[in-house]
């Protein structure tokens, strides 16, 4: 029975799709994957699909293409795992896109991964977090507009997931992503409402995860994160 995808981008499904595989463990570390072909008659979809979504999972460092043989789940340990990574450090407008996309790829996975493997003590911390950000007042703000209470939030969402490379891989993207974006936060602060809209976001992704609920969890994370990457994708193509 081929997986029913959801109204997005259809390479990304398939990318989510492929990814969970991986972690799962259907395809293990140096695990060559079916073919393109292989790949879209099994999920019903063309193989430009499948391309576009490959890449995705290169940049991620989850898979590599070797010419003339396939492409293979990477063998990398979670510390070389990180490394390959850096090379996809934002420094043009363009690796600041594929990073946005990388990193709502995984998030939205690992929202629902928290919902279904939270504990009692994740709670609290995320409880904590939700907390910073119903305290933060971006009228007083001296520094940082929300952003250090924002990634103590989202760190602890990856860490309800349990899965250790899962939350590296988060903590090297929100690294090199902060680096980035972070002159652009005061201007996204300033658009009227967008305090609000923000906090009530968090407290949906809260909301679904604390009653362990995926489908709501992906499904608030990806608005969530489609928003803050529609603001981000305006400024970077003035």
């Amino acid at each position: 029975m081929k997986p029913s995808f959801k109204v997005r981008k259809t390479y990304e499904e398939v990318a989510d799709f492929v990814r969970e595989q991986i972690i799962s463990g259907v395809y293990k570390p140096g695990q060559r994957l079916p073919s393109l072909r292989e790949l879209g008659e099994m999920l019903g979809v063309g193989q430009s699909t499948i391309r576009e979504a490959i890449g995705s999972l290169k940049t991620m460092g989850l898979v590599s293409i070797r010419q003339g043989e396939g492409t293979f789940v990477t063998k990398l340990e979670t510390n070389e795992l990180l490394a390959s990574l850096e090379t996809t450090r934002p420094l043009t407008k363009q690796d600041l896109l594929s990073l946005l996309e990388v990193r709502k790829i995984l998030e939205t996975d690992i929202a629902r991964l928290a919902s279904q493997r939270r504990s009692h003590e994740d709670l609290t911390q995320l409880r904590a977090a939700l907390a910073e950000l119903e305290a933060f007042d971006p009228l007083n703000d001296e520094g940082n507009f929300g952003g250090d209470a924002d990634k103590n939030f989202h760190d602890a969402i990856a860490k309800s997931a349990h899965n250790e490379i899962l939350q590296s891989l988060m903590n090297s993207i929100s690294e090199m992503m902060e680096r980035s974006i972070k002159v652009n936060r005061e201007q996204m602060f300033k658009l009227a409402g967008i305090h609000d809209r923000l906090l009530e976001e968090h407290q949906n992704i809260f909301r679904a995860i604390e009653e362990q609920n995926p489908n709501e969890a992906e499904k608030w994370m990806l608005e969530h994160l489609n928003g803050v990457e529609d603001f981000y994708m305006k400024k970077l193509l003035e």
